[in-house]
């Protein structure tokens, strides 16, 4: 069997460069010309789809900012002081909770680790075709309390849209009032947009003196807490001790 020029130039022309490739490497594969037209066509097929797979993994794995993309949930430590629960965690990397909108919290006291689990959840998440974003708390809420402009619209965009938001160092210190609303609108657009993964050093119920205790705090509250599932890292010695 020879390739027709003309096919893969009409092929790369369509940017179906994986396809063109495929078509050129039946050339070499044994036996080809004994094989039905369907057969050497579902080989062409099915390169083309695991070549935008891989791209499209790639891509959210880039998109998503992880602070940690080497994460992975195979790595998790389960050391008998972290006290994690190994069936859980193999249960959120599975990422039923996405495809239901739940929230997944992790707690613990700096250094426990929780950015890191929350990076090899949502690189899990990606594997799984999910789109992802991570950010710091401090960094998201000065950006959504700047002028209400075309780049405000667009942040605001990016963390209402993604399938899971991850939001680190959840809640360090008592927020603006201006902020609490802002914090709302985000926590109140994902319960239908999607999945949020908070890693805080407070557990839910110190969350109010933060948020400043009025019924804004019990709307952000009540929206993440009543569909999460809530980690908590024990342990006195910092990952960073434990790695290093």
């Amino acid at each position: 069997m020879s390739v027709s020029q003309t096919t893969m130039d009409k092929l790369y022309g369509m940017r179906l460069s994986v396809m063109a490739q495929a078509y050129r490497d039946q050339e070499e594969v044994p036996g080809v010309a004994d094989m039905t037209f369907d057969e050497r066509f579902a080989m062409i097929v099915d390169a083309e789809w695991d070549g935008r797979r891989i791209n499209k993994r790639t891509r959210l794995l880039r998109q998503a900012g992880f602070s940690d993309p080497e994460a992975n949930v195979i790595d998790i430590r389960y050391d008998a002081d972290r006290k994690l629960d190994k069936a859980k965690m193999v249960e959120l990397s599975n990422c039923g909770w996405v495809k239901a909108r739940r929230n997944v919290v992790i707690t613990g006291a700096s250094g426990a680790g929780k950015s890191w689990i929350a990076c090899a959840l949502g690189v899990a998440a990606c594997n799984a075709f999910y789109s992802v974003r991570y950010v710091r708390m401090p960094e998201m809420l000065d950006e959504l309390t700047v002028a209400k402009d075309e780049e405000w619209l667009k942040s605001k965009k990016r963390y209402t849209k993604c399938d899971v938001l991850i939001v680190d160092d959840w809640l360090l210190e008592k927020i603006r009032g201006e902020q609490a609303r802002e914090l709302l609108e985000i926590v109140e657009s994902r319960l239908r947009t999607g999945s949020l993964i908070i890693c805080s050093q407070f557990s839910p119920a110190g969350w109010h003196a933060k948020l400043g205790e009025g019924a804004i705090a019990d709307a952000v509250i009540d929206r993440i807490v009543y569909r999460s599932d809530v980690i908590h890292i024990e342990g006195d010695e910092s990952m960073r001790k434990r790695i290093g």
